[in-house]
């Protein structure tokens, strides 16, 4: 069965759908909500839609805000949702978990279908960064504790994936909507987030698919350089 976990601030007008949906599938054994310090009435309205509240004296993120659902759910394969994407059904949920559940994949994506089939290809091209995704347990505790750190951790679980041999697949969702920082914060105080989770994406790419190659490379260099050495050494005590 699977546990699902929503971390939410300040979602007090979609969160409630986004539980109900989650309970009436039949292949979920809980919904946990971890409540990132909001300010407004997120938990009680998620306590009465009947999920399990977890509730976080401030707001830390939503790394730490999943890891927090994580280390409270009960099953082996998890589903994180976004307290802000409504729409979902029972079948869009169905095609985000049935891969992880039959052993496919590592972890599955679910993205928003867009408007025309172009953008839609496009998107194997660019960062997934989709909050709806279907995993195992022990991908999450793969992934590298410094990556853990607010919108950085889904491009950290896309690279953790691909060290498993099943990595991860996407499936492009239609009939969702996301309720964006701009409506939800205003104008000034919604791009700025956006330019921060921006951010938080370019770093974390740079540090894991970049630099790490970069080290993995000089390891690769200096194992080699060591053999060599090892191996004049050899040849030098038989002359």
């Amino acid at each position: 069965m699977v546990s699902v976990v929503i971390p939410a601030f300040n979602e007090v007008g979609t969160i409630a759908d986004v539980i109900a949906c989650a309970l009436q599938h039949p292949w979920i054994d809980e919904v946990l909500v971890v409540d990132d310090g909001s300010s407004d009435s997120t938990a009680q309205v998620a306590e009465a839609a009947g999920a399990c509240v977890i509730r976080l004296d401030r707001n830390v993120g939503k790394a730490a805000a999943l890891d927090a659902g994580v280390r409270s759910a009960k099953a082996s394969t998890l589903l994180f949702l976004d307290a802000d994407v409504t729409g979902h059904t029972q079948q869009t949920l169905s095609r985000i978990m049935q891969p992880v559940i039959d052993g496919q994949f590592e972890m599955n994506v679910g993205l928003r279908a867009r408007s025309t089939l172009i953008l839609n290809r496009l998107l194997r091209f660019f960062p997934i960064i989709g909050g709806d995704r279907a995993l195992t347990r022990r991908l999450w505790e793969a992934i590298p504790a410094d990556s853990v750190s607010g919108f950085e951790i889904e491009i950290a679980l896309n690279y953790t994936s691909k060290r498993f041999d099943k990595g991860m697949g996407f499936e492009l969702v239609h009939g969702t909507a996301h309720r964006i920082k701009e409506r939800k914060y205003g104008v000034g105080i919604g791009v700025a987030r956006r330019l921060v989770m921006i951010g938080h994406v370019l770093s974390i790419s740079f540090r894991l698919y970049i630099l790490d190659r970069i080290n993995r490379g000089a390891v690769r260099i200096k194992a080699r350089i060591t053999a060599m050495v090892r191996a004049s050494r050899v040849i030098s005590m038989f002359r």
